[in-house]
């Protein structure tokens, strides 16, 4: 009998997928470009960028759109962070993003790094659309498709109300994946400071 085909659902995380999402998240991005340039330092960029991303997936699950897709054996292997409005996401206030940031990097780095990712707010386009804050997958089950699962529920759901979708890549070897779904690039900055290119999608419904 063959397992069945893995699956994506849109939840209100509890704490301890919370936990769970934390750890896929970070393990998936830890090698992204964008992460290395920010947490440059290898000796403990696993658990910086776990933390980092933590308080986002901890934002998304209070007032966003979390994004799931569950492997053949029942585990939450990967993750979509969306972003279906333009308000204010509710960020922890201890540790804050920036604060995390300069107990990590120090308080000179932490402000060229932040006025460097400020480049992500100043190139989004006017809305109406589906912001895709970060698309993840553990390392141990990508290259079996679920990542184009968990993308197209999103896709899906944008489709359903006819809004596009719009995303940056800090990865160009995912530039081929996102083509292939769909998404055309419309745009590309560099992140100021060293920091890698930023590729800008977007897709029309």
């Amino acid at each position: 009998m063959s397992a069945p085909a893995p699956t994506a659902a849109t939840i209100t995380p509890t704490l301890a997928q919370v936990a769970r999402l934390r750890e896929v998240v970070g393990a998936a991005l830890v090698d992204d470009p964008m992460f290395q340039w920010l947490f440059h330092e290898p000796a403990g960029r696993a658990d910086a960028c776990a933390a980092w991303l933590g308080l986002f997936v901890e934002a998304f699950a209070l007032g966003g759109t979390v994004d799931i897709v569950t492997a053949a054996d029942g585990t939450v292997a990967g993750a979509a962070l969306w972003r279906l409005g333009q308000g204010e996401m509710p960020f922890p206030s201890a540790p804050s993003v920036g604060g995390l940031m300069v107990a990590v990097l120090g308080a000179e780095l932490t402000m060229e790094r932040g006025g460097a990712l400020r480049a992500f707010a100043e190139h989004k386009p006017d809305p109406p659309f589906h912001y895709l804050q970060f698309l993840a997958v553990h390392p141990a089950r990508q290259g079996q498709g679920l990542g184009r699962v968990l993308l197209g529920h999103g896709l899906a759901r944008a489709a359903a109300s006819g809004t596009p979708v719009y995303l940056e890549s800090t990865n160009p070897r995912n530039l081929a994946f996102y083509h292939s779904m769909g998404l055309s690039q419309i745009g590309t900055f560099t992140l100021e400071g060293g920091g890698p290119p930023a590729f800008r999608m977007w897709w029309q419904p």
